[in-house]
């Protein structure tokens, strides 16, 4: 039930926090001004990390630590009811599940369990929507190489293997022709289980690669696009089109900008494909961010997320000054949310990604002077100098920057975007193999 405005001034809200998606910094300022907050969340190990992490929750609100992911869930609980708690929130992917089958114990607005199940799934989530006939490329299950070869053949070629629960490009790899079947199922499984968010099952997905065709006429745009909305109740409220940076190796991202620059007819058109799968996955209390790819077919689904996109927060917030921040909280704890002003600027987020090989960081700006730069409000650099990004575990692993900019167009940040880049402002050295 959405509760009237004013019946509960301070309602408390429960919030998971992990290392991924808006800062404390950021969303803890907004939430505590209408909310108790209580924040729950997971030490990464690195002391001075950890230690300037309790600091920034000490300031706004108390805090609680969990040992890992999989006690995520009956923590939340457990705490959400001793506490009485009105709404349980996070913000990163890895958050989804144990946030919403917490809220759906304590009988909270939340997606349904089979829904995140789906969610989290991408075989279900492909079943879901052919069967709500949205069109999906081919695909097929597959857990050994016996099965890989099977798939292959029935899905053919060009064709993407990728992990049931993965994210951020995790282990992912295009496959074209069956001589490579073997090293590439022998590198995605040694990738899965390598990356922190990954672990030693053997559970892939091999789909059909959908071939984009771009309606951009800049190059520097990738030939997909995602939809950011927000539902509540199963009400859906389309907020954007963010236009995405081309993709690097690995299907790694750089970022993207929103307002769209597509026309009118067309983001309709996208914001048609995104309600269909929306409402096929039974997605009725969060943020999502489905992503589209543009084919010679017409748009085509890649995935539905139960949350807004990697720096959507903060695009909005810099283009028209709305808060999804609290009408997220909003939609956790049943109340209305605010109102969705229009775009009046534009407003990226860069992810820059390192080169697909083994390299030494040797040139890189500070984050105080990248935002010294006209166009950016904020930048996080979290390799130093000298160090090698992990780009083999996907986005997350390869991001050398983590950067928010504004303009009065797309144009300006475009450029900006070209200057950043690795041969920019950052610079590599190729690591010599060893003898």
């Amino acid at each position: 039930m959405v509760m009237a405005s004013g019946e509960l001034d301070r309602p408390r809200l429960l919030f998971f926090d992990v290392s991924t998606g808006p800062r404390p910094a950021f969303y803890l300022p907004r939430l505590c001004a209408r909310y108790d907050v209580h924040v729950m969340w997971i030490p990464s190990g690195n002391e001075v990390k950890d230690r300037a992490r309790a600091a920034e929750f000490d300031k706004w609100c108390g805090h609680t630590t969990m040992r890992d992911q999989q006690e995520a869930e009956s923590r939340l609980v457990a705490f959400g009811r001793s506490w009485g708690a009105h709404g349980i929130m996070g913000f990163g992917e890895m958050t989804m599940e144990p946030v919403h089958a917490a809220a759906n114990a304590l009988g909270l607005p939340a997606n349904s369990a089979w829904s995140m199940r789906a969610l989290r799934n991408k075989l279900e989530q492909r079943r879901m929507l052919a069967k709500a006939g949205v069109p999906v490329p081919a695909f097929a299950e597959v857990h050994s190489l016996d099965q890989l070869r099977e798939a292959f053949d029935q899905v053919g070629a060009p064709a993407i293997l990728k992990p049931l629960a993965g994210a951020g490009s995790m282990a992912t790899f295009r496959v074209d022709d069956p001589a490579e079947l073997a090293a590439v199922w022998t590198a995605a499984c040694a990738s899965y289980a390598s990356d922190p968010r990954g672990g030693d099952a053997q559970d892939f997905i091999l789909e059909e690669f959908l071939i984009g065709v771009s309606p951009y006429t800049d190059p520097r745009y990738g030939p997909y696009t995602s939809v950011e909305s927000l539902v509540q109740q199963g009400r859906i409220r389309h907020l954007a089109v963010t236009d995405k940076l081309l993709l690097m190796r690995n299907f790694r991202e750089n970022g993207g900008i929103l307002p769209s620059v597509l026309g009118g007819e067309l983001v309709e058109e996208l914001y048609e494909c995104a309600t269909k799968a929306i409402n096929a996955m039974g997605i009725t209390n969060s943020g999502v961010h489905t992503e589209i790819m543009f084919t010679a077919k017409g748009p085509r689904v890649i995935e539905v997320n139960s949350r807004l996109g990697g720096g959507v927060t903060e695009m909005l917030h810099d283009s028209c000054g709305f808060d999804s921040v609290l009408a997220r909280a909003a939609i956790a704890t049943g109340r209305p949310q605010p109102e969705f002003p229009k775009p009046v600027r534009s407003a990226g987020y860069y992810t820059l990604q390192a080169p697909d090989f083994e390299a030494v960081l040797v040139q890189a700006p500070s984050a105080d002077e990248l935002r010294a730069l006209p166009e950016i409000t904020d930048a996080e650099v979290p390799y130093a100098i000298g160090s090698r990004p992990a780009w083999q575990q996907g986005t997350p692993g390869g991001t050398i920057a983590r950067i928010t900019a504004v303009a009065d167009g797309p144009q300006p940040l475009l450029d900006l975007y070209d200057s950043l880049k690795p041969g920019g402002m950052f610079k590599f050295r190729p690591v010599e193999p060893s003898v």
